[in-house]
């Protein structure tokens, strides 16, 4: 099996901008270059990334910055060569280690995460996944129902699990990324019947399901199509999380939660990429 490959060269301050704009067009797993000046990004090459899209997508910035690109294809299996190369652990403020599982734990951190990404996002690294995991830190989960939609690698299921969820459920329209989280559950010896992980999107929820609390890290295009479904999941007074976005996006967002009721009770702002936090009052 390959990847779409598409290498970028640009300035250091347009990395995280044009990752959005590349996961908009179909990319799903980047990696930034270690010396700052651009970064990697994949695609499963069943996604139709048209070369015409790529080039459209970097001449509206021509005015903006210097980029260049190179467009091509990667084993699987020498992209998790890479990546194991260029990894290294993420520390969320003093609360969460985040590592592989060939690098050494740290009993310093009161909470441990071990993934192995392999093409899956979501690794902790992004700014997005990195307020998640802070804001689900400082929430009670004792005996929560969870849902990670959209789940990647499942770093956020396993942090509700971590922090003694009643079971935790995920999806992911990525076959790999399905089978990546259910690995990455067995290396933080999450018990099986604690668990579900499935393929799927927003309308492969089972009907009847409620969920104390949902979580999603997406983009803002697909949240704003997914709110609308997502909260007839949420519990009374139960939480939707939400990132993937940058903060002049906010109020977008903010503008399609109060149509169902969803009260912000809690934000983040990392380096202009932002994570929300809001109730269900219905």
């Amino acid at each position: 099996m390959s990847y779409i490959s598409l290498e970028v060269n640009c300035q250091e301050d347009f990395i995280e901008i044009f990752m959005a704009e590349l996961a908009e067009i179909g990319f799903s797993t980047f990696q930034e270059k270690e010396d700052g000046r651009g970064l990697f990004a994949y695609s499963d090459e069943n996604q139709t990334i048209e070369a015409s899209q790529i080039e459209e997508l970097f001449q509206q910035y021509e005015s903006l910055t210097s980029v260049t690109y190179e467009l091509g294809s990667v084993e699987k299996e020498n992209w998790n060569a890479d990546w194991e190369k260029n990894y290294q652990p993420i520390e969320v403020e003093n609360k969460i280690l985040v590592r592989a599982d060939f690098h050494p734990p740290n009993p310093q951190f009161p909470i441990e995460i071990v993934v192995t990404p392999k093409m899956s996002f979501g690794t902790g690294h992004h700014e997005t996944t990195y307020q998640m995991l802070n804001l689900m830190h400082d929430m009670d989960l004792k005996d929560a129902t969870v849902l990670d939609a959209g789940c990647g690698t499942g770093i956020l299921a396993i942090l509700a699990a971590i922090k003694g969820t009643k079971n935790v459920e995920a999806y992911d329209i990525d076959e790999w990324a399905v089978e990546n989280t259910i690995e990455n559950f067995s290396l933080n010896s999450i018990d099986n019947s604690k668990f579900k992980v499935w393929k799927g999107e927003v309308q492969s929820i089972p009907q009847m399901a409620e969920y104390n609390l949902i979580l999603a890290n997406i983009n803002k295009n697909i949240l704003l199509a997914d709110i609308q479904h997502l909260q007839k999941y949420i519990k009374k007074d139960g939480f939707l999380m939400l990132s993937g976005f940058y903060e002049n996006d906010i109020q977008d967002i903010l503008n399609e939660c109060e149509k169902f009721s969803l009260e912000l009770v809690n934000k983040s702002v990392r380096n202009q990429w932002s994570a929300l936090l809001l109730k269900n009052n219905k």
